[in-house]
């Protein structure tokens, strides 16, 4: 052990200082400029006092003075920036800060232990911002550091060099992946975290989809290629792209700008009605956490998935009782053949309409086309043949719209994103008299040929129009059709300039695209398995797991007893792989161990450089009584470990040693 009350050298200092860069790392990125310039800088001057001798705290009264002055400093920042909100953006920045500075304090083991520990659980903040193979391989290494660290103060670097120690911590950290194993699939598990803070708690929560939407908005998530969810259809039963509408908010109110859903109170209650039509369709959704309560599901869904709080509402939203602040999972069952409404609706009056004073060129036009058509179905074509026949042109970057959207977009710029024409195309229905209403969600993904997965991302973000025609129901129409029919039978991926699918220096070379998405797709195939079994690996995919493994019903219960065999099981076997390990003496030595140790129990030690026949000279000089014992028993073990000789030497030496009693 290293001596209890020194301060550790300047090495384990050092090793330190590197371990805790390391885990504080990612923080530079998610925390405040601030908080990484201050970790930078109190690094800096404990490094500056290991190679140029610079006063600590410790050492100068002024200093320490300046340093914990400029500790409180940044406590009253934290506090300026974050307020009193206890979250863990705010927690993880005062760990960070203090951690720094405690270390330039650093005075003795007790200092070092706390900073080594403390490092640990700066390594576990990382994981509230990212929980990718990204984030997971740097604080391995951060750990292995650390270990590393540990060991440096109980093994002089004098006994073990820094490769030595950051060998054996590596080791021992492999070593412990089976119980981590053990431990990570047989805990048992609860919903939602083990902790709770307010506010800040969904901050890695994000979704390109809100619940209002206003002109251009959907354009700018052309821009992101953030995963939304993913499906895992059975059988591998994947539907042709056209029929991918990921069905999400329903938008009916409208201030002229922005379209909202129907406030509470505002639609009627009553048994949505829903005749399908063709071959159900099973899926597993994978749904990143958006912070809000809207599930996607394929249009249409026909029952509501197991397992927690959700409900189908009259007009075909599927929500979740709570905020999605964690990826979700669920089973799905939806046709997208099928009849909603036919008969009646009693909220189709919503659905008609507008505000006043909003859209007047618009109107016109409606009023316009609806004495030139004698029925619903020709004013719908006609309004769909103008956006197909006209100079409108389908933009991933349309111009900004300024006072009247609507009429802008349809007499002046005719350049749009999907929004435009579902918005435009909405107004012009309900002014003719046709219930209309807008349908935010997601059209297309991209299947994955590795796992056959397909991934849905915010890019390919979408809206159309669902209008109510008599026993026909809700129908859906979308207008971007009539437009950029690309967009609807291929997806988004192939609208996407060469840029933005590939790297641009291999876009020109089919052979390197080829490797390319060869490898994107294994590297996606591996994301997509380490979110479903390690992120989201709760209480449902426990369960199925050990269901899978044999283990019938398991509850707490079973998993507690089974952890706990395994876990006994496992330390068995680690003793006995130790002592299998560990070097046994032959019997002479051991024998000859035996000799030593009733030496020293009268004050004479076997020095670790000493030979035996040394150390039996030495003796014969304390113990001139025993000296013809000491001789003999030298002189036996001496012709057992040199010579070849026969077991009736050895047990003539077991009988010397045994009748040996030195007294002092």
């Amino acid at each position: 052990m290293a001596k209890a009350h020194n301060m550790p050298d300047h090495h384990s200092i050092n090793s330190l200082i590197t371990a805790l860069f390391v885990a504080a790392l990612p923080h530079f990125v998610y925390q405040p400029f601030w908080v990484g310039l201050m970790f930078v800088v109190m690094m800096g001057w404990r490094l500056l006092h290991s190679y140029r001798a610079w006063p600590l705290p410790a050492h100068h009264r002024g200093l320490k003075l300046f340093h914990n002055g400029l500790a409180v400093a940044m406590i009253l920042v934290l506090f300026s920036q974050f307020s009193l909100t206890i979250g863990l953006e705010a927690g993880a920045a005062l760990l960070t800060i203090m951690l720094a500075f405690k270390l330039v304090e650093l005075q003795s083991l007790r200092d070092y232990y706390l900073s080594c520990f403390l490092g640990f659980f700066l390594i576990i903040t990382n994981f509230f911002y990212s929980q990718r193979i990204f984030m997971v391989l740097p604080m391995l290494v951060a750990v292995i550091l650390l270990t590393s660290c540990l060991l440096s103060i109980n093994s002089p670097s004098s006994v073990q060099s820094f490769r030595q120690r950051l060998s054996l911590a590596s080791r021992m950290v492999i070593q412990s992946i089976p119980v981590m194993l053990l431990l990570f699939v047989l805990f048992p598990r609860i919903p939602g975290p083990l902790w709770g803070v307010p506010d800040d708690a969904n901050q890695t929560a994000s979704t390109g989809i809100s619940d209002s939407l206003t002109l251009g908005q959907f354009s700018q998530l052309s821009l992101s290629d953030e995963i939304a969810f993913r499906v895992a259809f059975a059988e591998d039963r994947i539907p042709s792209s056209a029929n991918l509408y990921w069905r999400g908010p329903v938008l009916w109110n409208t201030d002229g700008q922005t379209w909202s859903p129907a406030g509470n109170g505002q639609l009627k209650r009553f048994e949505p009605q829903l005749a399908t039509q063709g071959e159900a369709i099973d899926y597993t959704m994978t749904l990143e956490p958006h912070d809000e309560q809207w599930l996607f599901a394929l249009d249409m869904p026909t029952a509501r998935p197991e397992g927690f709080l959700n409900y189908l509402t009259t007009d075909g939203r599927l929500l979740s009782g709570k905020p999605i602040k964690q990826r979700k999972q669920y089973q799905l069952v939806s046709y997208t053949g099928y009849r909603f409404n036919p008969d009646t609706d009693p909220n189709v009056e919503q659905a008609l309409k507008l505000p006043e004073g909003f859209h007047p060129q618009t109107l016109e036009l409606a009023n316009q086309w609806q004495q030139e058509t004698v029925n619903s179905s020709e004013y719908i074509n006609r309004v769909l043949q103008h956006f197909n026949r006209e100079a409108f042109s389908y933009s991933l970057s349309p111009p900004a719209l300024t006072g009247d959207g609507v009429d802008q977009f349809l007499f002046e710029t005719r350049e749009g994103f999907c929004e435009h024409y579902a918005v435009s195309f909405t107004v012009l229905m309900r002014a003719a008299g046709i219930p209309a209403r807008v349908v935010t969600g997601y059209l297309g993904g991209e299947v994955n040929p590795v796992d056959n997965v397909l991934v849905v991302r915010q890019r390919d973000a979408h809206a159309w129009v669902e209008i109510w025609l008599k026993e026909q129901g809700w129908v859906r129409i979308d207008p971007t059709s009539a437009v950029s029919s690309e967009r609807i039978e291929t997806g988004m991926t192939n609208l996407l300039p060469a840029e933005r699918r590939s790297p641009l220096f291999i876009s020109n070379s089919d052979a390197l695209l080829k490797l390319w998405y060869q490898m994107r797709y294994q590297w996606d195939a591996f994301n997509t398995a380490w979110d479903i079994w390690v992120v989201a690996f709760g209480p449902e995919k426990q369960i199925e797991l050990l269901s899978m493994l044999g283990m019938k019903d398991p509850d707490w219960k079973k998993m507690a007893a089974v952890l706990a065999f395994l876990l006994a099981l496992t330390g068995i076997v680690m003793l006995l792989l130790s002592y299998a390990r560990r070097p046994h003496p032959d019997k002479a030595v051991h024998l000859y161990q035996q000799f030593c140790s009733k030496l020293a129990r009268t004050g004479i030690n076997r020095q670790t450089h000493e030979g035996a026949y040394d150390f039996s000279k030495r003796a014969q000089r304390f113990l001139p009584e025993y000296k013809t014992q000491i001789a003999a028993i030298t002189e036996i073990y001496n012709e057992l470990r040199y010579n070849q000789a026969d077991n009736s030497l050895l047990t003539k030496l077991e009988s010397e040693i045994k009748q040996f009693r030195p007294k002092r």
